[in-house]
């Protein structure tokens, strides 16, 4: 009797989910997962093909039982990296390890050839950004050896590096994404500033807020890790200059309508872009500096607009560096690289062949 009552039970309560799966409103976007859902409406499209994805994503209460399942893991088995992130004081931190010494030689090798074969005649430097496990310590977490990596990368890259690592602590990223806080650069211009010789102004931004930022690891922790303060700054200069895509053409500097998007990071700038060309109408020089960057510039590009009359932004994840001679002339320029550490550990995703 007391199976059959188990057993019924179990039934029952796959078909009121299953009921529930078609009576409820469909979601078209998980905030947990940073993801849109199949829709009826794509259902409909391919009905058999598509069903088990419709059932999946539309299936009631979904997020809470990832969440239950993540909350196991972390808190019930003690697995501090479950689903390959920390949590230190509220931070959730990405796992960057082991070290792949292939990638950093092969980061390296690309780096070097860029230099070699088309900055001859430019003003170059490099930048590293520390991702967050770099302020953890070392006995208690999975973290590579920082100090060994940077060490490498100096002796190693044909061009002047500028040390940002002591101008950041954890506290400057956000809780839960991997990036920096915008608000957090100025300290970072300042310190460009005596590397590219342009004249640092203490500019008086005025802060903008959002307060629901679900940000790239928060599906990887329990949903009731609360959302990021998302602050981005701005001034009468940058509210009137716009960004020149290659793929969909002119965007604003701040694109507001990415902040109830899958991911509200891509108000900078509208996302990941190949190849971005930013130009300054009331610049008081004629400087041009191009960066070549991962995610993390388009949060500090915008800082960097009014010292300059056009910056170039070359995203080398998603445009292969034979066809950037097109689109852009290097001689007499400023040139950084800023790519974080995760970058540089995962360097395959950089389309550079070195010959």
């Amino acid at each position: 009797m007391k199976e059959k009552i188990i057993s019924f039970s179990f039934v029952g309560s796959l078909f009121l989910f299953f009921i529930l799966g078609f009576v409820l409103k469909d979601r078209e976007v998980s905030s947990y997962e940073r993801r849109k859902l199949m829709t009826r409406e794509t259902l409909n499209k391919d009905f058999f093909g598509n069903l088990d994805t419709y059932l999946t994503d539309q299936f009631p209460f979904r997020d809470e039982l990832i969440s239950i399942h993540t909350v196991f893991e972390r808190y019930g088995l003690g697995n501090k990296d479950s689903n390959d992130v920390y949590i230190k004081n509220g931070y959730v931190v990405e796992k960057n390890y082991p070290l792949n010494d292939k990638s950093v030689k092969d980061f390296i090798d690309k780096i070097n050839y860029i230099q070699e074969e088309y900055l001859k005649n430019s003003n170059v430097f490099y930048t590293i950004i520390p991702d967050k496990a770099y302020f953890l310590s070392s006995k208690n977490y999975l973290t590579i050896d920082y100090s060994q990596l940077l060490k490498t990368l100096s002796k190693n890259i044909k061009m002047d590096y500028i040390d940002i690592t002591s101008l950041l602590t954890l506290e400057d990223y956000y809780k839960t994404d991997i990036h920096i806080k915008q608000e957090s650069y100025p300290k970072i211009i300042k310190e460009f500033s005596k590397y590219f010789s342009f004249p640092y102004q203490d500019y008086k931004y005025q802060e903008y807020h959002y307060s629901n930022f679900f940000g790239a690891s928060y599906s990887k922790v329990p949903s009731f890790t609360k959302p990021d303060k998302l602050t981005y700054l701005s001034n009468e200069l940058l509210d009137n200059i716009s960004v020149k895509h290659l793929e969909f053409g002119e965007k604003p500097i701040y694109d507001k309508e990415q902040l109830d998007s899958v991911d509200s990071y891509n108000l900078f700038l509208s996302g990941p872009s190949a190849f971005i060309e930013i130009e300054n109408k009331k610049a008081t020089s004629d400087k041009e500096l191009i960066i070549f960057r991962d995610s993390f510039g388009s949060s500090f590009t915008p800082l960097l607009i009014p010292y300059y009359q056009k910056i170039t932004l070359i995203d080398l994840r998603y445009m292969d560096l034979s066809i950037v001679p097109q689109y852009v002339t290097f001689d007499n320029k400023d040139v950084l690289f800023a790519y974080s550490t995760l970058i540089v550990n995962n360097s395959s995703i950089l389309k550079v062949s070195v010959k």
